[in-house]
């Protein structure tokens, strides 16, 4: 265990856990805080029990207050139990059949027969705003106003965290406005602040209006921003993969496909953890309130799990992947996220004959919400 140069200069750089000294996986940063990056030591933070979400001073439990992110235990779990019913896989098969077909096709009628360098910012978040604006019961023609006042709060997440005047003031304007549309009752019943609510008291879970407005739009910022940093992602690959587009018309080279660019690029490089009691990882000490850093990106990428790790290999097993990430705050949307991929590719596939990288520059942005940047994509029609 070696100190080293301050995190914020560290994590600064997209695959940070490089720059790291050989020889473990636990590593003790400036400012006392360590970071953990091979795979079996990722997995056993992420599930370690002294290991927790919830600090008093983490700019999003400031931000949203109580909410399924920033809580461990009993809380927690409540927290988890009112999302299920939305999560459900029947729920997903709905979605998958009466909500995703439309938005995807209007994103592949934009994109069919045009090269662009700024897919991410025009294009990906299209589809997971519309998914999660219907399911919140938000009017369609608010999801503009959605994405302009959400994007800024990615920061919120990242470390190190960016935390302005500006990002609180962009939370109370979305929970009025989620406050504003449930209370026209845009989706009827079928809302997710509806359903959310029903269930909160049939099961007498005790949570307050509040917590429950927080956690509905924690999973929007949440289930829309590493959707669309995914998105992303996926056409990134696609634009640089060695094999035809019609070879993933196939649904089981499709989902192989997916969970490849997934354990390359997981959405969410690092979490941001704290050592609730002093405990070990990997055998190296952690005290007691140290900020422990856990980079998925490093754990998908370790060469002791996977045999030439920086290659995009398709067909590989997906075993040891995380890019959900594991243990109680693993990502409750992951199978909705990836019904609304692998329907995404299917369609790229129907209507292009080609998706290619024209331009790249090889950058990554973001830690929370990380994905390819700075390249130009053509998508030739068929």
């Amino acid at each position: 265990m070696t100190a080293t140069k301050s995190p914020a200069s560290l994590l600064a750089q997209p695959y940070w856990y490089r720059r790291l000294p050989a020889g473990t996986d636990v590593h003790r940063l400036d400012s006392g805080l360590f970071a953990v990056t091979g795979n079996a030591a990722v997995q056993e933070a992420l599930t370690h029990p002294g290991i927790v979400a919830e600090h008093p001073l983490k700019a999003s439990a400031r931000a949203f207050g109580p909410n399924v992110l920033d809580a461990d235990g009993p809380a927690h779990r409540a927290f988890r139990a009112l999302l299920a019913p939305v999560l459900s896989a029947a729920r997903i098969a709905e979605y998958k059949q009466t909500l995703m077909p439309g938005l995807i096709d209007a994103l592949v009628d934009g994109v069919a027969g045009t090269e662009t360098d700024a897919f991410h910012r025009t294009f990906a978040h299209k589809v997971p705003y519309g998914i999660v604006c219907t399911i919140l019961g938000i009017d369609a023609s608010l999801e503009d106003r959605f994405h302009e006042l959400t994007r800024p709060l990615a920061r919120l997440l990242d470390y190190p965290t960016e935390e302005t005047d500006q990002t609180h003031t962009n939370v109370t304007e979305l929970l009025r406005l989620i406050e504003e549309q449930r209370a026209a009752r845009t989706a009827g019943d079928h809302s997710l602040l509806e359903t959310i609510e029903r269930t909160r008291d049939r099961k007498g879970i005790t949570l307050t209006d509040s917590e429950v407005r927080a956690t509905a739009l924690l999973f929007f910022l949440a289930g829309t921003e590493t959707s669309s940093a995914f998105i992303t992602s996926l056409v990134y690959c696609m634009g640089r993969a060695i094999f035809a587009l019609d070879e993933l018309r196939d649904e089981t080279a499709r989902d192989g496909f997916i969970e490849e660019v997934l354990r390359l690029y997981p959405p969410v490089q690092t979490i941001v953890r704290f050592a609730h009691d002093d405990l070990t990882v990997q055998g190296v000490g952690i005290p007691r309130h140290s900020a422990v850093l856990v980079s998925v990106a490093g754990a998908n990428r370790d060469p002791r799990v996977f045999d030439h790790p920086d290659r995009f290999l398709a067909g590989r097993s997906p075993k040891g992947s995380i890019p959900f990430a594991v243990g109680a705050h693993a990502c409750p949307g992951a199978m909705l996220a990836k019904a609304e991929f692998s329907l995404l590719i299917e369609r790229l596939v129907e209507r292009c004959s080609e998706v290619v990288i024209t331009r790249d520059r090889m950058a990554m942005e973001s830690q929370s919400f990380a994905h390819p940047a700075e390249f130009s994509v053509e998508f030739t029609a068929k």
